[in-house]
């Protein structure tokens, strides 16, 4: 029984190789610039751990302008992954890949801008973006919008409007945000 289950994943393991393998098609599709398909080889890139190679394919694409590829490679820049760890940089990809109404990048520019990485630290700057990204229902991002009006970061405190953010985030299952609505809730009692 053993020997025929195994006889049954051998042709099934290169039937899944094959069909993960990018094709010739493929890769000349990223090699003459395909931004999309650029950002396919990278994301393959960088689910393998290939962090180098990925940062270098998700540079192509992003500097054609595709917004997920600069978030993505101001993510790498930020933790360092595949490339020096630069906060500036990280900034800079962030930064374009906000401005075209990317939430992912809206919120890691929030966090920038609230902890000073890259930039100065600016309060109005990382609520600016917080919000953005709050907006179009990005749980963390209203779960950090929450926080800064909370613990009144560049602000007076706002108590409400905490609530109002940690609500949010909490109906979509987002754990830190529920953790704060109950740290709020117990706080005013």
């Amino acid at each position: 029984m053993y020997n025929e289950l195994n006889k049954l994943h051998v042709p099934l393991l290169l039937v899944l190789l094959i069909a993960c393998t990018p094709t010739k098609k493929g890769w000349d599709a990223a090699d003459d610039g395909d931004a999309k398909t650029q950002m396919k080889t990278a994301l393959r890139f960088d689910e393998a751990g290939k962090y180098e190679e990925a940062a270098e394919w998700y540079r192509k694409a992003a500097e054609q302008g595709l917004s997920m590829a600069q978030n993505n490679l101001g993510v790498m820049y930020k933790d360092g992954q595949g490339v020096a760890q630069d906060y500036e940089e990280a900034v800079r990809w962030f930064m374009l890949a906000a401005r075209q109404g990317n939430v992912l990048a809206q919120s890691n520019l929030g966090w920038m801008y609230q902890s000073g990485r890259g930039v100065e630290q600016n309060y109005d700057s990382a609520r600016y973006w917080y919000q953005e990204a709050a907006l179009q229902g990005h749980a963390a991002a209203q779960n950090n919008l929450g926080r800064m009006y909370r613990d009144g970061l560049g602000m007076k405190a706002d108590t409400d409007s905490a609530r109002f953010w940690f609500e949010k985030a909490a109906l979509q299952k987002l754990p830190q945000a529920q953790r704060n609505l109950e740290r709020l809730s117990v706080d005013s009692i």
